[in-house]
């Protein structure tokens, strides 16, 4: 049976992307020595409102994931899917990411195969560690999620909540990887530490907070224009306690320690961020307005997108800087975020004409040339 396609995913991924580099360029460019501290100030506070990208997406990945697997599972099916759309593109990038890596020095084949399941291809990479281990275990995730939809609504409303009061926990006392890995690889490698490092453990929240979302979708979306108000109310505090946080970080003698009423913060940060961006998704796929069909369009390529962005910026960078000098750190990191952005997915869907590109985009979506599609429709005519 053909599921519903649920329009605002669409715009969460494309934001989702956008979140992701706004962390590489404006974050990258926050409190680099030379910047003025004005723009330092500016810059990190879109870091911190981008901070969100990765929950966001481990958030629709479950939504999608429990979605479509409700009924009985094609296990086999599943993961020859992940395997042929997730899996191999990541591949196909990381082996690009390093070439293209190797002629700024920091990175080699060395030791490709820990680099693969570490993701430490190229620094964006550490999410794919995560996640195809999240793909890796959801047979059992979908089996704890089925218990809990069986329980009431109060059960299930203390669990959320407790899950996310054991969630702050479990970030706030984050420090065993060393120990981890000496008991599990005696001499544990720089890929090996990362790889325990990069649990899903630590983003199993989202996963818990998008199997809900979905579950109850229809009661979730009453929910979410109900209290509306309130939840754009309530991130806008979380959203700048979390800002004084980033620079307080910055600036020295002025650092917060991280205990676990601040990690309680961030975390509640956390879901606000995911609440308030969906709501605004919801709007803007519920107007299907030429930003919404334009947006959509791009989601196709948004896994892609962020598995080839650092090339596309990092070539940028260099370019820029080989013509001209930086002499505002906000200027240039705007203007390379903004290229980065548009010239990763023309890129993406301009890969997409080439033969078999399902395999390194991950999508099956082939973009249709405007010249193209005035040819077709004349001729149809």
């Amino acid at each position: 049976m053909t599921k519903q396609h649920i329009k605002e995913i669409d715009v969460l991924r494309v934001m989702g992307f956008i979140f992701v580099v706004v962390q590489h360029v404006l974050g990258g460019f926050a409190f680099r020595e030379g910047a003025s501290f004005s723009d330092s100030l500016i810059l990190s506070f879109f870091y911190v409102m981008a901070k969100p990208a990765v929950p966001i997406f481990v958030t629709i990945a479950a939504m999608m994931m429990v979605y479509k697997n409700k009924e009985p599972v094609n296990w086999s099916q599943f993961y020859k899917k992940k395997m042929l759309y997730i899996a191999l593109p990541y591949v196909i990038w990381t082996v690009l990411n390093i070439l293209d890596g190797m002629q700024y020095g920091n990175v080699s084949f060395a030791h490709f195969p820990g680099q693969l399941l570490a993701g430490t291809g190229r620094y964006h990479l550490w999410y794919m560690s995560m996640m195809l281990r999240i793909y890796l275990y959801f047979p059992l995730i979908l089996f704890l999620i089925d218990i809990i939809s069986r329980k009431g609504k109060a059960f299930k409303g203390v669990f959320l909540i407790f899950y996310i009061l054991f969630y702050a926990f479990l970030l706030a006392n984050n420090s065993f990887t060393d120990l981890e890995g000496q008991l599990i690889f005696t001499h544990p490698t720089d890929n090996e530490l990362k790889f325990l490092a990069r649990t899903p453990w630590l983003w199993s929240l989202y996963v818990v907070l998008g199997a809900y979302m979905i579950l109850g979708y229809s009661t979730f979306k009453k929910w979410l224009e109900h209290f509306q108000k309130q939840i754009w109310i309530a991130y806008v505090p979380l959203l700048l306690y979390n800002y004084y946080v980033e620079i307080s970080n910055n600036i020295p003698g002025h650092a917060v320690k991280m205990n676990y009423l601040n990690e309680l913060f961030f975390v509640l940060f956390v879901v606000s961020s995911i609440l308030v961006f969906y709501d605004l998704a919801c709007q803007i796929a519920d107007r299907e307005s030429k930003l919404y069909y334009k947006i959509s369009e791009y989601a196709n390529y948004s896994y892609a997108a962020y598995l080839a962005h650092v090339i596309i910026l990092q070539a940028l960078y260099k370019f820029y800087t080989s013509f001209f000098s930086v002499k505002s750190f906000l200027d240039t990191a705007v203007l390379l975020f903004l290229l980065t952005v548009i010239l990763t997915f023309k890129a993406m869907k301009w890969l997409s004409l080439l033969p078999f590109s399902e395999y390194f985009l991950g999508t099956k979506m082939k973009y249709k040339i405007k010249w193209i599609r005035k040819r077709e429709h004349s001729l149809s005519a």
